[in-house]
């Protein structure tokens, strides 16, 4: 018997095909691809609110800065002396600061100066915040920060705080604010007076 064509050698059998992909493959690897991308918009949104929580410490450091710059240039002011504000308007204010901060200056013992007739620079009065203003305010003030171009702690021996002195013991109870209002009032009865008197003479000289 021949058993050359029954007996063959292994190396010459065909090669099996691969099965082709079943649907649940398909479903496995679909939906790895949605993890994926599920994953990378979970990335971003994770980076977003890492980037968001960076400038929040930004913030509050820059804020801590500030605040304690302030605190370190309040404890600069002398509580025992008074203190000459500058504003950027050129009025100058005198008296104890209170508290100082980023934001403002406040206030209070407040006293001005105004100058009367004439350009010298030694005809100035001091002029205390209060009842002698029509507006009568309170001995207080509030300055905005932005206002301030500089302030300054004054010597008890300067011609400002003499003259404050000065002013305190003449005035134990403060300044007569009857008078002062009682001079108000004269002064815009007699500005009243004399509008009225022209009107009159003005009517009379032209019915002539």
């Amino acid at each position: 018997m021949d058993f050359r064509q029954t007996m063959q050698p292994n190396g010459n059998r065909p090669a099996p095909t691969p099965a082709p992909a079943t649907s649940e493959r398909k479903e496995e690897k679909a939906s790895n691809r949605g993890f994926n991308r599920g994953g990378s918009q979970w990335m971003k949104i994770l980076s977003l609110i890492l980037l968001i929580g960076v400038a929040v410490l930004l913030i509050g450091i820059i804020l801590t800065v500030t605040r304690s710059g302030s605190d370190n240039e309040s404890k600069y002011v002398n509580s025992s002396d008074y203190q000459a504000v500058f504003l950027n308007n050129g009025q100058v204010y005198f008296g104890n600061i209170d508290n100082l901060t980023s934001s403002y200056v406040r206030m209070s013992n407040i006293y001005y100066l105004t100058q009367g007739s004439g350009s010298s620079t030694s005809n100035y009065s001091l002029v205390k915040l209060g009842c002698q203003q029509i507006h009568d305010p309170l001995d207080e003030m509030v300055i905005n920060r932005d206002q301030v171009t500089f302030w300054e702690n004054l010597n008890a021996s300067g011609k400002v705080v003499t003259s404050i002195k000065q002013f305190q013991q003449q005035n134990p109870n403060g300044p007569n604010c009857s008078e002062v209002s009682t001079q108000t009032q004269a002064s815009t009865g007699s500005s009243a007076t004399q509008g009225a008197t022209g009107s009159t003479s003005g009517t009379s000289d032209s019915s002539k």
